[in-house]
Protein backbone atom coordinates (compact mmCIF):
# COMPACT_ATOMS: atom_id res chain seq x y z
CA UNK A 1 0.00 0.00 0.00
CA UNK A 2 1.03 3.58 -0.54
CA UNK A 3 -0.76 5.69 2.04
CA UNK A 4 -1.22 9.39 1.59
CA UNK A 5 1.24 11.89 3.05
CA UNK A 6 0.72 15.27 4.50
CA UNK A 7 2.84 18.31 5.31
CA UNK A 8 2.54 22.10 5.00
CA UNK A 9 3.93 24.66 2.55
CA UNK A 10 1.14 27.02 1.68
CA UNK A 11 2.97 30.31 2.08
CA UNK A 12 4.25 32.37 4.96
CA UNK A 13 3.08 31.45 8.44
CA UNK A 14 3.52 34.08 11.12
CA UNK A 15 2.89 33.17 14.73
CA UNK A 16 3.12 35.00 18.02
CA UNK A 17 2.26 32.47 20.64
CA UNK A 18 0.31 32.81 23.87
CA UNK A 19 0.23 30.40 26.82
CA UNK A 20 -1.20 27.03 25.83
CA UNK A 21 -3.86 25.19 27.85
CA UNK A 22 -3.19 21.58 28.84
CA UNK A 23 -5.53 19.52 30.96
CA UNK A 24 -7.40 22.63 32.02
CA UNK A 25 -4.31 24.55 33.19
CA UNK A 26 -2.39 27.40 31.64
CA UNK A 27 1.31 26.64 31.21
CA UNK A 28 3.94 29.02 29.89
CA UNK A 29 4.71 28.51 26.22
CA UNK A 30 8.46 28.19 25.58
CA UNK A 31 8.14 30.06 22.31
CA UNK A 32 6.21 33.28 22.09
CA UNK A 33 6.51 37.01 22.49
CA UNK A 34 8.77 38.77 24.93
CA UNK A 35 6.17 38.54 27.70
CA UNK A 36 6.36 34.74 27.84
CA UNK A 37 8.07 33.60 31.07
CA UNK A 38 11.44 31.94 30.66
CA UNK A 39 11.70 28.20 31.38
CA UNK A 40 12.39 27.31 34.99
CA UNK A 41 16.08 27.07 35.81
CA UNK A 42 17.44 23.94 37.41
CA UNK A 43 20.71 22.12 37.83
CA UNK A 44 19.11 18.74 37.28
CA UNK A 45 18.93 16.98 33.93
CA UNK A 46 17.31 13.72 32.85
CA UNK A 47 18.03 11.54 29.85
CA UNK A 48 15.70 12.08 26.90
CA UNK A 49 14.78 8.80 25.20
CA UNK A 50 12.80 10.53 22.47
CA UNK A 51 15.68 11.60 20.27
CA UNK A 52 17.95 14.42 19.18
CA UNK A 53 17.46 17.64 17.20
CA UNK A 54 19.28 20.05 14.93
CA UNK A 55 18.34 23.03 12.75
CA UNK A 56 17.12 22.08 9.30
CA UNK A 57 18.94 23.35 6.24
CA UNK A 58 17.75 26.81 5.28
CA UNK A 59 16.60 27.72 8.80
CA UNK A 60 18.15 30.75 10.45
CA UNK A 61 17.72 33.06 13.42
CA UNK A 62 17.44 36.78 12.68
CA UNK A 63 17.42 38.66 16.00
CA UNK A 64 14.51 36.96 17.80
CA UNK A 65 12.75 35.63 14.66
CA UNK A 66 13.30 32.05 13.53
CA UNK A 67 12.85 31.79 9.76
CA UNK A 68 12.53 28.83 7.40
CA UNK A 69 12.59 29.67 3.70
CA UNK A 70 11.14 26.36 2.43
CA UNK A 71 8.39 26.44 3.46
CA UNK A 72 8.38 30.15 4.29
CA UNK A 73 7.57 30.04 7.98
CA UNK A 74 8.52 32.39 10.78
CA UNK A 75 7.96 32.57 14.51
CA UNK A 76 9.10 35.06 17.12
CA UNK A 77 10.95 33.57 20.10
CA UNK A 78 11.34 34.76 23.66
CA UNK A 79 14.82 35.23 25.13
CA UNK A 80 15.05 31.75 26.64
CA UNK A 81 14.05 30.10 23.36
CA UNK A 82 16.57 32.23 21.46
CA UNK A 83 19.38 30.88 23.67
CA UNK A 84 18.26 27.31 23.00
CA UNK A 85 18.07 27.79 19.23
CA UNK A 86 21.42 29.57 19.28
CA UNK A 87 22.92 26.55 21.07
CA UNK A 88 21.49 24.25 18.39
CA UNK A 89 22.78 26.44 15.58
CA UNK A 90 26.40 26.50 16.78
CA UNK A 91 26.87 22.90 15.67
CA UNK A 92 25.53 21.04 12.64
CA UNK A 93 25.38 17.76 14.56
CA UNK A 94 22.27 16.45 16.31
CA UNK A 95 22.03 17.30 19.99
CA UNK A 96 19.95 15.77 22.77
CA UNK A 97 17.73 18.10 24.83
CA UNK A 98 19.50 17.12 28.06
CA UNK A 99 22.84 18.23 26.59
CA UNK A 100 21.39 21.63 25.74
CA UNK A 101 19.82 21.77 29.22
CA UNK A 102 23.21 21.25 30.84
CA UNK A 103 24.75 23.94 28.67
CA UNK A 104 22.01 26.53 29.23
CA UNK A 105 21.03 25.57 32.79
CA UNK A 106 17.42 25.06 31.70
CA UNK A 107 15.03 22.34 32.76
CA UNK A 108 15.20 19.42 30.25
CA UNK A 109 11.41 19.10 30.01
CA UNK A 110 11.17 22.70 28.79
CA UNK A 111 13.88 22.04 26.21
CA UNK A 112 12.05 18.93 24.98
CA UNK A 113 8.79 20.85 24.65
CA UNK A 114 10.44 23.66 22.73
CA UNK A 115 12.39 21.34 20.41
CA UNK A 116 9.39 19.16 19.66
CA UNK A 117 7.17 22.11 18.81
CA UNK A 118 9.82 23.60 16.54
CA UNK A 119 10.27 20.18 14.93
CA UNK A 120 6.54 19.90 14.24
CA UNK A 121 6.63 23.30 12.55
CA UNK A 122 9.51 22.29 10.33
CA UNK A 123 12.32 24.32 11.91
CA UNK A 124 14.19 21.39 13.45
CA UNK A 125 15.19 17.98 12.16
CA UNK A 126 14.75 15.00 14.50
CA UNK A 127 16.32 11.58 14.77
CA UNK A 128 15.58 8.71 17.18
CA UNK A 129 17.78 8.16 20.20
CA UNK A 130 20.43 5.46 20.01
CA UNK A 131 23.03 3.79 22.22
CA UNK A 132 26.08 2.66 20.20
CA UNK A 133 26.94 0.10 22.89
CA UNK A 134 23.56 -1.62 22.54
CA UNK A 135 24.38 -4.53 20.18
CA UNK A 136 22.41 -7.60 21.32
CA UNK A 137 22.33 -10.77 19.19
CA UNK A 138 19.91 -10.57 16.25
CA UNK A 139 17.86 -13.12 14.31
CA UNK A 140 17.44 -12.09 10.66
CA UNK A 141 14.28 -13.59 9.11
CA UNK A 142 14.03 -13.93 5.32
CA UNK A 143 10.83 -15.34 3.82
CA UNK A 144 11.06 -16.76 0.31
CA UNK A 145 9.19 -18.78 -2.30
CA UNK A 146 10.70 -19.89 -5.63
CA UNK A 147 13.36 -17.18 -5.72
CA UNK A 148 16.64 -19.08 -5.56
CA UNK A 149 18.95 -16.64 -7.33
CA UNK A 150 17.73 -13.60 -5.44
CA UNK A 151 18.00 -15.49 -2.15
CA UNK A 152 21.59 -16.47 -2.89
CA UNK A 153 22.51 -12.81 -3.51
CA UNK A 154 20.69 -11.78 -0.32
CA UNK A 155 22.57 -14.35 1.74
CA UNK A 156 25.86 -13.16 0.23
CA UNK A 157 25.05 -9.66 1.50
CA UNK A 158 24.01 -10.94 4.93
CA UNK A 159 27.28 -12.86 5.21
CA UNK A 160 29.14 -9.52 4.99
CA UNK A 161 27.30 -7.83 7.85
CA UNK A 162 29.58 -6.00 10.27
CA UNK A 163 27.78 -7.06 13.43
CA UNK A 164 28.99 -9.10 16.43
CA UNK A 165 26.39 -11.89 16.70
CA UNK A 166 23.51 -12.78 14.40
CA UNK A 167 21.75 -15.72 12.82
CA UNK A 168 19.80 -16.01 9.56
CA UNK A 169 16.47 -17.84 9.51
CA UNK A 170 15.24 -18.63 5.99
CA UNK A 171 11.51 -19.45 5.91
CA UNK A 172 10.79 -21.32 2.66
CA UNK A 173 7.12 -21.37 1.70
CA UNK A 174 6.79 -24.46 -0.51
CA UNK A 175 9.43 -23.63 -3.14
CA UNK A 176 9.92 -26.05 -6.05
CA UNK A 177 12.98 -24.48 -7.72
CA UNK A 178 15.65 -25.61 -5.27
CA UNK A 179 15.51 -22.48 -3.13
CA UNK A 180 16.03 -24.38 0.16
CA UNK A 181 19.16 -26.02 -1.25
CA UNK A 182 20.63 -22.61 -2.06
CA UNK A 183 20.29 -21.71 1.62
CA UNK A 184 21.50 -25.03 3.03
CA UNK A 185 24.60 -24.98 0.84
CA UNK A 186 25.50 -21.35 1.47
CA UNK A 187 28.71 -20.54 3.31
CA UNK A 188 26.67 -19.21 6.22
CA UNK A 189 25.72 -22.83 6.88
CA UNK A 190 29.37 -23.73 7.31
CA UNK A 191 29.62 -21.03 9.96
CA UNK A 192 26.44 -22.35 11.63
CA UNK A 193 24.74 -19.01 11.24
CA UNK A 194 21.81 -20.09 9.06
CA UNK A 195 18.73 -22.22 9.56
CA UNK A 196 16.10 -23.21 7.01
CA UNK A 197 12.49 -23.66 8.05
CA UNK A 198 10.03 -25.17 5.56
CA UNK A 199 6.39 -24.13 5.76
CA UNK A 200 3.49 -24.62 3.38
CA UNK A 201 3.54 -26.70 0.21
CA UNK A 202 3.79 -26.07 -3.50
CA UNK A 203 0.02 -26.33 -3.84
CA UNK A 204 -0.91 -24.66 -0.55
CA UNK A 205 1.65 -22.01 0.42
CA UNK A 206 1.34 -20.52 3.89
CA UNK A 207 1.63 -16.90 2.72
CA UNK A 208 3.96 -14.03 3.56
CA UNK A 209 2.37 -12.87 6.81
CA UNK A 210 2.05 -16.36 8.29
CA UNK A 211 5.60 -17.23 7.16
CA UNK A 212 6.99 -14.25 9.01
CA UNK A 213 5.12 -15.27 12.14
CA UNK A 214 6.59 -18.74 11.82
CA UNK A 215 10.04 -17.20 11.51
CA UNK A 216 9.55 -15.21 14.72
CA UNK A 217 8.51 -18.39 16.54
CA UNK A 218 11.78 -20.21 15.77
CA UNK A 219 14.24 -17.33 16.27
CA UNK A 220 16.90 -17.80 18.92
CA UNK A 221 17.41 -14.16 19.93
CA UNK A 222 15.39 -11.34 21.46
CA UNK A 223 15.86 -8.96 18.52
CA UNK A 224 14.36 -9.85 15.12
CA UNK A 225 15.22 -8.21 11.81
CA UNK A 226 13.25 -8.68 8.59
CA UNK A 227 14.34 -8.37 4.99
CA UNK A 228 13.32 -10.00 1.70
CA UNK A 229 15.06 -12.33 -0.71
CA UNK A 230 15.23 -9.62 -3.38
CA UNK A 231 17.02 -7.23 -0.98
CA UNK A 232 20.71 -6.60 -0.36
CA UNK A 233 21.42 -5.22 3.13
CA UNK A 234 24.53 -3.08 3.32
CA UNK A 235 27.30 -4.24 5.71
CA UNK A 236 26.40 -1.66 8.38
CA UNK A 237 22.67 -2.51 8.29
CA UNK A 238 22.27 -4.02 11.76
CA UNK A 239 24.98 -1.87 13.33
CA UNK A 240 23.09 1.23 12.20
CA UNK A 241 19.61 0.14 13.33
CA UNK A 242 19.88 -2.10 16.39
CA UNK A 243 21.34 0.59 18.74
CA UNK A 244 18.06 2.51 18.36
CA UNK A 245 16.28 -0.35 20.14
CA UNK A 246 17.86 0.81 23.41
CA UNK A 247 15.19 3.54 23.42
CA UNK A 248 12.57 2.39 20.88
CA UNK A 249 10.63 -0.78 20.08
CA UNK A 250 10.59 -0.95 16.27
CA UNK A 251 12.90 0.82 13.84
CA UNK A 252 13.00 0.83 10.06
CA UNK A 253 15.78 1.95 7.74
CA UNK A 254 15.91 3.33 4.23
CA UNK A 255 15.23 1.22 1.13
CA UNK A 256 17.08 2.20 -2.04
CA UNK A 257 17.11 0.65 -5.53
CA UNK A 258 19.84 -1.91 -6.22
CA UNK A 259 20.10 -1.44 -9.99
CA UNK A 260 20.46 1.43 -12.45
CA UNK A 261 17.83 0.49 -15.06
CA UNK A 262 14.77 2.65 -15.84
CA UNK A 263 12.63 0.88 -13.20
CA UNK A 264 15.25 1.40 -10.51
CA UNK A 265 15.76 5.03 -11.52
CA UNK A 266 12.02 5.65 -11.29
CA UNK A 267 11.76 3.85 -7.94
CA UNK A 268 14.70 5.88 -6.67
CA UNK A 269 12.45 8.94 -6.86
CA UNK A 270 8.97 7.50 -6.32
CA UNK A 271 9.19 4.28 -4.34
CA UNK A 272 6.47 3.82 -1.71
CA UNK A 273 9.00 1.74 0.26
CA UNK A 274 11.53 4.56 0.63
CA UNK A 275 10.55 6.90 3.45
CA UNK A 276 13.14 9.51 2.56
CA UNK A 277 16.35 11.00 3.96
CA UNK A 278 14.93 12.33 7.25
CA UNK A 279 14.24 10.40 10.41
CA UNK A 280 10.73 10.55 11.82
CA UNK A 281 8.26 8.92 14.14
CA UNK A 282 5.85 6.59 12.39
CA UNK A 283 2.40 8.15 12.15
CA UNK A 284 -0.42 6.69 9.98
CA UNK A 285 -1.39 10.20 8.90
CA UNK A 286 2.08 11.72 8.82
CA UNK A 287 5.19 11.83 6.68
CA UNK A 288 6.12 8.23 7.55
CA UNK A 289 2.87 6.24 7.69
CA UNK A 290 4.45 2.78 8.09
CA UNK A 291 7.67 0.76 7.81
CA UNK A 292 8.22 -1.86 5.12
CA UNK A 293 9.32 -5.34 6.23
CA UNK A 294 12.06 -5.24 3.62
CA UNK A 295 13.92 -3.26 6.29
CA UNK A 296 12.44 -3.64 9.75
CA UNK A 297 14.11 -4.41 13.08
CA UNK A 298 12.45 -4.77 16.46
CA UNK A 299 12.24 -6.53 19.76
CA UNK A 300 10.85 -10.03 19.44
CA UNK A 301 8.29 -9.29 22.15
CA UNK A 302 6.66 -6.71 19.86
CA UNK A 303 6.16 -9.20 17.01
CA UNK A 304 4.79 -11.74 19.48
CA UNK A 305 2.34 -9.21 20.91
CA UNK A 306 1.34 -7.89 17.46
CA UNK A 307 1.71 -10.76 14.95
CA UNK A 308 1.53 -10.27 11.20
CA UNK A 309 -1.90 -10.80 9.63
CA UNK A 310 -1.92 -13.98 7.55
CA UNK A 311 -2.03 -12.43 4.09
CA UNK A 312 0.33 -11.31 1.32
CA UNK A 313 -0.30 -7.55 1.11
CA UNK A 314 -0.14 -4.67 3.61
CA UNK A 315 0.91 -7.01 6.41
CA UNK A 316 3.74 -4.62 7.29
CA UNK A 317 1.33 -1.68 7.52
CA UNK A 318 -0.94 -3.66 9.86
CA UNK A 319 1.93 -4.59 12.16
CA UNK A 320 3.20 -1.01 12.42
CA UNK A 321 -0.24 0.41 13.10
CA UNK A 322 -1.04 -2.39 15.53
CA UNK A 323 2.21 -1.75 17.39
CA UNK A 324 1.37 1.94 17.71
CA UNK A 325 -2.09 1.13 19.02
CA UNK A 326 -0.54 -1.26 21.55
CA UNK A 327 1.64 1.56 22.88
CA UNK A 328 4.96 0.59 21.29
CA UNK A 329 7.40 3.20 19.99
CA UNK A 330 7.89 2.92 16.20
CA UNK A 331 10.48 5.13 14.47
CA UNK A 332 12.23 5.54 11.12
CA UNK A 333 15.81 6.48 10.34
CA UNK A 334 17.50 6.80 6.94
CA UNK A 335 20.45 4.83 8.31
CA UNK A 336 20.67 1.07 7.97
CA UNK A 337 20.16 0.95 4.20
CA UNK A 338 18.81 -2.08 2.34
CA UNK A 339 19.02 -2.14 -1.47
CA UNK A 340 15.98 -3.58 -3.24
CA UNK A 341 15.91 -5.22 -6.67
CA UNK A 342 12.83 -3.83 -8.38
CA UNK A 343 10.86 -5.54 -11.13
CA UNK A 344 12.05 -4.29 -14.50
CA UNK A 345 9.13 -5.43 -16.70
CA UNK A 346 6.45 -2.76 -17.07
CA UNK A 347 3.64 -5.32 -16.71
CA UNK A 348 5.02 -6.89 -13.54
CA UNK A 349 5.73 -3.39 -12.22
CA UNK A 350 2.12 -2.36 -12.84
CA UNK A 351 0.79 -5.59 -11.28
CA UNK A 352 2.70 -4.88 -8.10
CA UNK A 353 1.27 -1.36 -8.01
CA UNK A 354 -2.21 -2.82 -8.49
CA UNK A 355 -1.68 -5.01 -5.43
CA UNK A 356 -0.57 -1.97 -3.44
CA UNK A 357 -3.64 -0.03 -4.55
CA UNK A 358 -6.02 -2.84 -3.62
CA UNK A 359 -4.59 -2.88 -0.10
CA UNK A 360 -5.94 0.64 0.55
CA UNK A 361 -9.51 -0.66 0.63
CA UNK A 362 -8.42 -3.63 2.74
CA UNK A 363 -6.82 -1.41 5.36
CA UNK A 364 -9.71 1.05 5.31
CA UNK A 365 -12.10 -1.81 5.96
CA UNK A 366 -9.95 -3.21 8.76
CA UNK A 367 -9.42 0.12 10.46
CA UNK A 368 -13.13 0.87 10.48
CA UNK A 369 -12.99 4.03 8.39
CA UNK A 370 -16.36 5.41 7.42
CA UNK A 371 -17.31 5.54 3.78
CA UNK A 372 -18.29 8.63 1.83
CA UNK A 373 -21.37 10.25 3.29
CA UNK A 374 -24.34 11.53 1.33
CA UNK A 375 -23.01 15.10 1.26
CA UNK A 376 -19.72 14.04 -0.33
CA UNK A 377 -21.43 11.78 -2.86
CA UNK A 378 -23.85 14.58 -3.74
CA UNK A 379 -20.96 17.04 -4.14
CA UNK A 380 -19.14 14.64 -6.45
CA UNK A 381 -22.30 14.10 -8.49
CA UNK A 382 -22.92 17.84 -8.76
CA UNK A 383 -19.35 18.48 -9.89
CA UNK A 384 -19.61 15.78 -12.54
CA UNK A 385 -22.91 17.18 -13.81
CA UNK A 386 -21.44 20.69 -14.03
CA UNK A 387 -18.37 19.50 -15.93
CA UNK A 388 -20.39 17.33 -18.30
CA UNK A 389 -22.93 20.04 -19.05
CA UNK A 390 -20.46 22.92 -19.52
CA UNK A 391 -20.07 22.26 -23.24
CA UNK A 392 -23.79 21.76 -23.78
CA UNK A 393 -24.57 25.08 -22.15
CA UNK A 394 -22.02 26.80 -24.35
CA UNK A 395 -23.60 25.48 -27.56
CA UNK A 396 -27.34 25.40 -26.93
CA UNK A 397 -28.00 28.23 -24.48
CA UNK A 398 -29.15 31.59 -25.76
CA UNK A 399 -26.57 34.38 -25.38
CA UNK A 400 -27.01 36.62 -22.35
CA UNK A 401 -28.06 40.26 -22.82
CA UNK A 402 -25.15 42.68 -22.99
CA UNK A 403 -26.14 44.50 -19.78
CA UNK A 404 -26.38 41.22 -17.85
CA UNK A 405 -23.03 40.03 -19.16
CA UNK A 406 -21.40 43.31 -18.12
CA UNK A 407 -23.01 43.12 -14.68
CA UNK A 408 -21.79 39.56 -14.10
CA UNK A 409 -18.26 40.43 -15.21
CA UNK A 410 -18.26 43.57 -13.05
CA UNK A 411 -19.39 41.72 -9.94
CA UNK A 412 -16.76 39.04 -10.51
CA UNK A 413 -13.99 41.60 -10.89
CA UNK A 414 -15.16 43.47 -7.79
CA UNK A 415 -15.24 40.32 -5.66
CA UNK A 416 -11.81 39.27 -6.91
CA UNK A 417 -10.46 42.74 -6.15
CA UNK A 418 -11.86 42.77 -2.63
CA UNK A 419 -10.38 39.34 -1.95
CA UNK A 420 -7.00 40.33 -3.33
CA UNK A 421 -6.93 43.58 -1.33
CA UNK A 422 -7.92 41.84 1.89
CA UNK A 423 -5.38 39.05 1.42
CA UNK A 424 -2.68 41.49 0.37
CA UNK A 425 -3.31 43.72 3.37
CA UNK A 426 -2.99 40.77 5.74
CA UNK A 427 0.24 39.66 4.11
CA UNK A 428 1.60 43.23 4.24
CA UNK A 429 0.93 43.46 7.97
CA UNK A 430 2.73 40.15 8.48
CA UNK A 431 5.65 41.31 6.36
CA UNK A 432 6.06 44.57 8.26
CA UNK A 433 6.23 42.72 11.59
CA UNK A 434 8.94 40.38 10.29
CA UNK A 435 11.03 42.69 8.07
CA UNK A 436 13.97 42.42 7.43
CA UNK A 437 13.99 38.74 8.40
CA UNK A 438 11.61 38.10 5.48
CA UNK A 439 11.86 40.11 2.27
CA UNK A 440 9.13 40.81 -0.29
CA UNK A 441 10.94 38.45 -2.64
CA UNK A 442 10.63 35.65 -0.09
CA UNK A 443 6.88 36.20 0.15
CA UNK A 444 6.40 36.24 -3.64
CA UNK A 445 8.49 33.11 -4.09
CA UNK A 446 6.62 31.31 -1.34
CA UNK A 447 3.25 32.29 -2.82
CA UNK A 448 4.24 31.02 -6.26
CA UNK A 449 5.62 27.79 -4.82
CA UNK A 450 2.45 27.27 -2.81
CA UNK A 451 0.26 27.69 -5.89
CA UNK A 452 2.41 25.25 -7.87
CA UNK A 453 2.31 22.75 -5.02
CA UNK A 454 -1.47 22.94 -4.86
CA UNK A 455 -1.84 22.52 -8.62
CA UNK A 456 0.63 19.64 -8.57
CA UNK A 457 -1.20 18.00 -5.66
CA UNK A 458 -4.60 18.25 -7.31
CA UNK A 459 -3.33 16.92 -10.63
CA UNK A 460 -1.38 14.08 -9.02
CA UNK A 461 -4.32 12.87 -6.95
CA UNK A 462 -6.64 13.03 -9.95
CA UNK A 463 -4.14 10.98 -11.96
CA UNK A 464 -3.75 8.39 -9.23
CA UNK A 465 -7.38 7.95 -8.19
CA UNK A 466 -9.94 9.45 -10.57
CA UNK A 467 -8.73 9.50 -14.18
CA UNK A 468 -10.55 6.28 -15.08
CA UNK A 469 -14.06 7.51 -14.13
CA UNK A 470 -13.40 10.98 -15.55
CA UNK A 471 -12.12 9.65 -18.89
CA UNK A 472 -15.14 7.35 -19.10
CA UNK A 473 -17.47 10.25 -18.42
CA UNK A 474 -15.73 12.43 -21.00
CA UNK A 475 -15.86 9.67 -23.60
CA UNK A 476 -19.56 9.14 -22.98
CA UNK A 477 -20.15 12.86 -23.45
CA UNK A 478 -18.26 12.96 -26.74
CA UNK A 479 -20.12 9.89 -27.99
CA UNK A 480 -23.52 11.21 -26.89
CA UNK A 481 -22.93 14.53 -28.65
CA UNK A 482 -21.54 12.98 -31.82
CA UNK A 483 -24.50 10.63 -32.17
CA UNK A 484 -27.05 13.33 -31.44
CA UNK A 485 -28.32 11.79 -28.23
CA UNK A 486 -27.52 15.00 -26.29
CA UNK A 487 -26.89 18.16 -28.28
CA UNK A 488 -23.61 19.81 -27.38
CA UNK A 489 -22.46 16.98 -25.12
CA UNK A 490 -19.34 16.47 -27.19
CA UNK A 491 -18.00 19.89 -26.14
CA UNK A 492 -18.41 19.13 -22.45
CA UNK A 493 -16.86 15.70 -22.92
CA UNK A 494 -13.92 17.17 -24.84
CA UNK A 495 -13.35 19.80 -22.15
CA UNK A 496 -13.31 17.10 -19.50
CA UNK A 497 -10.89 14.92 -21.49
CA UNK A 498 -8.56 17.88 -22.01
CA UNK A 499 -8.63 18.65 -18.28
CA UNK A 500 -7.71 15.04 -17.50
CA UNK A 501 -4.85 15.17 -20.02
CA UNK A 502 -3.48 18.31 -18.35
CA UNK A 503 -3.87 16.71 -14.92
CA UNK A 504 -1.83 13.70 -16.05
CA UNK A 505 0.86 15.74 -17.78
CA UNK A 506 1.49 18.44 -15.17
CA UNK A 507 2.78 16.27 -12.29
CA UNK A 508 4.80 14.14 -14.69
CA UNK A 509 6.57 17.22 -16.05
CA UNK A 510 7.13 18.68 -12.59
CA UNK A 511 8.52 15.42 -11.22
CA UNK A 512 10.89 14.93 -14.15
CA UNK A 513 12.13 18.51 -13.87
CA UNK A 514 12.59 18.41 -10.10
CA UNK A 515 14.09 14.93 -9.82
CA UNK A 516 16.23 15.19 -12.98
CA UNK A 517 16.45 11.37 -13.29
CA UNK A 518 19.24 9.68 -15.19
CA UNK A 519 16.88 8.19 -17.76
CA UNK A 520 14.93 9.39 -20.79
CA UNK A 521 11.60 11.18 -20.62
CA UNK A 522 9.99 8.25 -22.44
CA UNK A 523 11.29 5.64 -19.99
CA UNK A 524 10.35 7.72 -16.96
CA UNK A 525 6.90 8.45 -18.39
CA UNK A 526 6.30 4.75 -19.07
CA UNK A 527 6.90 3.76 -15.46
CA UNK A 528 5.07 6.84 -14.20
CA UNK A 529 1.91 5.83 -16.05
CA UNK A 530 2.34 2.16 -15.09
CA UNK A 531 2.67 3.26 -11.48
CA UNK A 532 -0.33 5.59 -11.27
CA UNK A 533 -2.74 3.77 -13.57
CA UNK A 534 -1.82 0.38 -12.14
CA UNK A 535 -2.32 1.71 -8.63
CA UNK A 536 -5.68 3.22 -9.63
CA UNK A 537 -6.81 -0.13 -11.04
CA UNK A 538 -6.02 -1.71 -7.68
CA UNK A 539 -7.85 1.03 -5.78
CA UNK A 540 -11.12 0.30 -7.59
CA UNK A 541 -10.59 -3.45 -7.59
CA UNK A 542 -10.12 -3.24 -3.83
CA UNK A 543 -13.28 -1.15 -3.51
CA UNK A 544 -15.27 -3.94 -5.18
CA UNK A 545 -13.55 -6.78 -3.30
CA UNK A 546 -13.86 -5.19 0.13
CA UNK A 547 -17.10 -3.26 -0.48
CA UNK A 548 -15.91 0.14 0.69
CA UNK A 549 -15.31 3.58 -0.83
CA UNK A 550 -13.79 5.17 2.25
CA UNK A 551 -10.30 5.25 0.71
CA UNK A 552 -11.70 7.33 -2.18
CA UNK A 553 -13.09 10.13 -0.05
CA UNK A 554 -12.18 13.49 -1.62
CA UNK A 555 -11.68 14.96 1.86
CA UNK A 556 -8.90 12.42 2.40
CA UNK A 557 -7.41 12.72 -1.06
CA UNK A 558 -7.26 16.48 -1.54
CA UNK A 559 -5.34 17.84 1.41
CA UNK A 560 -3.73 20.33 -0.92
CA UNK A 561 -1.74 22.15 1.74
CA UNK A 562 0.54 19.16 2.19
CA UNK A 563 0.39 16.47 -0.47
CA UNK A 564 2.11 18.38 -3.24
CA UNK A 565 5.00 19.84 -1.31
CA UNK A 566 5.61 16.55 0.50
CA UNK A 567 5.94 14.70 -2.78
CA UNK A 568 8.20 17.42 -4.21
CA UNK A 569 10.43 17.27 -1.14
CA UNK A 570 10.73 13.50 -1.52
CA UNK A 571 11.74 13.97 -5.14
CA UNK A 572 14.45 16.49 -4.24
CA UNK A 573 15.65 14.33 -1.36
CA UNK A 574 15.77 11.20 -3.51
CA UNK A 575 18.96 12.53 -5.11
CA UNK A 576 20.71 11.71 -1.85
CA UNK A 577 22.40 8.27 -1.83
Amino acid sequence: MEPSHSSSDAGAEVTRNSPRRRNGANEPDPIGDDTTPAPERTDQSAPDPSGEYRLRDGVGLVDDILVSKRPLTATRLNDAAVHVVDALGRESAFRAPEAIAQETGTRPSSIRTLCERLHQRGFLEWRPARDPTHTPPVSVVVTVRNDREHLRACLNALAELAYPTYEVVVVDDGSTDGTPDAAVNHRLADERRIRVVSVGTADEPLGIGASRNRGVEVTAYGVVAFTDADCRPRPSWLADLVPHLAAHDLVGGRIRPAGDGPASVYEGHNSSLDMGPRASRVDPGGETPYLATANLVGRRAVFEAVPFPERNVAEDVAVCWGALEAGFDVVYTPDGVVEHVYRTGVRSFARRRTAYGASEALLARERGREGMDSVEISAIGLTVVVLASAGMAATVAAPLPDWLTAAVVGVGIALAGVGAIAGGAARWRQFRRLSPAITPGDVVESWARGRLSSAYALARELTRYYTGPLVTLGGVGVFAGATGVINGAEVGGAILLCAVAVAMTLPLGVEYRVSNPETSVLAYSTYYLADHLGYQRGVYRGAVEHRTLSHLRPTARFRLSGIGVKALRRLRAARSP
